[in-house]
């Protein structure tokens, strides 16, 4: 059996929900910044550019380098 409690097991997964929704929102943040500039193609760029970019930094942070 393991040595995690369902307790660690359902903060590591609302960390893992926070992530994933936290890189969504920058990527329709940064998607909607670019649609001004670049119009439709822009925004779909900027949701995919934006959530990686949201995921790299969260990680950064959290992880450090």
């Amino acid at each position: 059996m393991s040595d995690r409690s369902i307790v660690d097991l359902i903060e590591d997964w609302q960390t893992g929900f926070f992530v994933v929704v936290g890189s969504a929102v920058v990527g329709v943040l940064v998607g909607l910044a670019l649609r001004t500039v670049a119009g439709p193609p822009g925004f779909v760029l900027g949701i995919l550019v934006g959530a990686i970019l949201g995921f790299l930094a969260y990680s950064y942070l959290r992880y450090g380098r």
